[in-house]
């Protein structure tokens, strides 16, 4: 029997060493029963409440699919999962494909298992949360602070109280004088670049951000909105569940009513009265930028960057694309902005015009046939290693054998013969599949090349008819647009365009070649690069 192990465990506040003692009990489990451990799979500190963003469970289940192994073996059913709905998913789809699940505890896993030890780790979920928010509750109410630290405070080591905090007098004058500034009139981003140019570490350490001033005003986060700075405690303001199609937490704003509110008199820093200035500016600053939200997506939608810093381009206002670092940090000194429009105009000239010239079009193709014959070579080289490394394990396995069969130790035999047994199911994994054969390109590489930027072009031409197909396709062509200002300000923004030319060749997702263009006056190229 070919034995996969999975082991998880869900919290970065558990031992690592869990999962070492998950696999060694598993191991020990296969051994006694004569199996053959081929692989081993694992999730570190994840919680099992969802089968998302678990990529150990997700490699599981494709070698699953890929018949790589007959048995998942595991501690128990609840690592798999402890959401009665996902383990249901995974027996069935293991099921399918003819892989039993054994746990060190029940043995063979059945439908009996799933239903029974799915619910009760379901419930166990339940009872957990609604002990912690018990247990938060209490600490509210007794002056505690049930989260993690805050700006402005220090934690007091304590043995018996959890919770307790003092004012850091340092980090509560910068609240002061954050506060003060604000309600005088000066917006976040003067603030920020102040503090950033007088090298103040932010709460994480970094550099400012006008978000963290800022934060969320309907989730009451960011130094703006923090009630705690003027001696009160809001509790349970909001909840988070989980969407069970994403396995993304969502969080949801609670009634009035449930909210828990305690006054900590000691830990004030500002009076009520800026505080209360400060969020009717705040109110009265928002809903003059409401109309101003939900801006649609241009075409390169994150895939512009400043070429100063190297910061994403975001729209600041209308048609108009700004540096983000100077926007919101105000650490980068490029103060210009570009229209949308321009940028999609000038790019889409460069896909029409310079990428159709004929001796482009054959240096794309020459620089993409040198690559894929440089990468079929190395194929080679690494298939021929890994046939040397495997012959090698393999007389090594025969040898294991002969030593069982002569009167060895079968016990450390058989630990060894697992061991090997293992590599050389990694070295056949890493044999390459694709022979050298597959690096010839189409006798009409270069036709096929001009041919699909014409229906680029064309498809974009449509406006909103464009077809979906060519929208996507651009930007599989366009890995980056770094934006830089000239020095001469009467003359457009420098516009370098990196992209992927294995897309117009028709290969958008095999070995990308990054090539440079300048999309500015005269569209000079620069030199191919790969």
């Amino acid at each position: 029997m070919r034995v996969a192990i999975y082991s998880r465990y869900s919290s970065d506040l558990q031992d690592p060493r869990s999962i070492a003692d998950q696999i060694a009990a598993a191991r020990e489990y296969a051994w006694r029963q004569c199996w053959t451990v081929i692989e081993e799979y694992q999730d570190a500190a994840i919680s099992g409440a969802s089968t998302r963003n678990r990529p150990g469970l997700s490699a599981l289940m494709r070698d699953a699919n890929d018949h790589k192994f007959d048995v998942v073996l595991t501690e128990s059913v609840d690592r798999l999962s402890r959401d009665l709905e996902d383990i249901a998913g995974i027996h069935k789809r293991l099921s399918f494909a003819g892989v039993k699940i054994f746990t060190l505890a029940d043995g063979e896993v059945g439908k009996m298992h799933v239903g029974f030890k799915g619910m009760i780790a379901s419930m166990f979920l339940d009872d957990l949360a609604q002990k912690t928010k018990r247990g938060q509750v209490g600490r509210v109410k007794e002056g505690r602070i049930p989260g993690g630290r805050c700006y402005g405070y220090d934690v007091v080591p304590s043995i018996d109280e959890r919770g307790q905090r003092a004012i850091n007098e340092k980090e509560a004058a910068i609240v002061q004088r954050i506060f003060a500034e604000y309600t005088t009139g000066h917006s976040p981003l003067k603030i920020v670049a102040k503090l950033n140019r007088e090298h103040v570490p932010s709460p994480r350490g970094g550099a400012w951000n006008a978000s963290t001033l800022n934060g969320n005003r309907k989730r009451a986060n960011g130094i703006l909105n923090n009630q705690l700075y003027t001696g009160k405690i809001v509790f349970n303001r909001q909840q988070f569940v989980k969407d069970p199609a994403t396995g993304k937490r969502q969080a949801r704003e609670n009634p009035r009513d449930q909210w828990i509110e305690q006054d900590v008199p000691e830990l004030r820093i500002i009076s009520d009265d800026i505080f209360e200035a400060a969020q009717a500016l705040r109110f009265r600053h928002s809903a003059k930028q409401f109309s101003r939200r939900n801006r649609p997506k241009h075409l390169f939608s994150g895939l512009v960057f400043c070429g100063c810093c190297g910061a994403s381009m975001i729209v600041i206002r209308d048609d108009y694309l700004g540096c983000s670092a100077r926007r919101n940090r105000a650490t980068c000194d490029n103060r210009r902005t570009v229209r949308v429009s321009e940028i999609q105009e000038r790019i889409l000239k460069v896909l029409q015009t310079y990428l159709m010239t004929p001796d482009v079009v054959a240096i794309a193709v020459e620089a993409y046939r040198n690559e894929r014959e440089r990468l079929a070579k190395e194929s080679v080289r690494q298939n021929r290693d890994a046939a040397r490394e495997l012959a090698v394990v393999e007389r090594k396995i025969q040898a294991v054998i002969g030593m069982a069969e002569a009167g060895g130790d079968v016990k450390a035999l058989a630990l060894r013969l697992n061991k090997l047994e293992a590599e050389r199911q990694e070295l056949e994994r890493r044999l390459p599949k694709a022979s050298a054969n597959v690096v010839s390109l189409h006798p009409r590489a270069a036709e096929m090349y001009a041919d699909t930027v014409r229906q680029i072009h064309v498809a974009l031409g449509s406006g909103e008819n464009a077809n979906r197909e060519a929208i996507e396709l651009v930007r599989e062509l366009v890995e980056r647009i770094d934006v830089t200002p000239s020095q001469d300000r009467a003359k457009p923004m420098q516009l370098e365009l990196v992209g992927n030319l294995a897309a117009l060749l028709g290969k958008p997702s095999e070995n990308p070649t990054a090539m440079p263009v300048v999309a500015g006056a005269g569209f000079e190229p620069t030199t191919f690069r790969l």
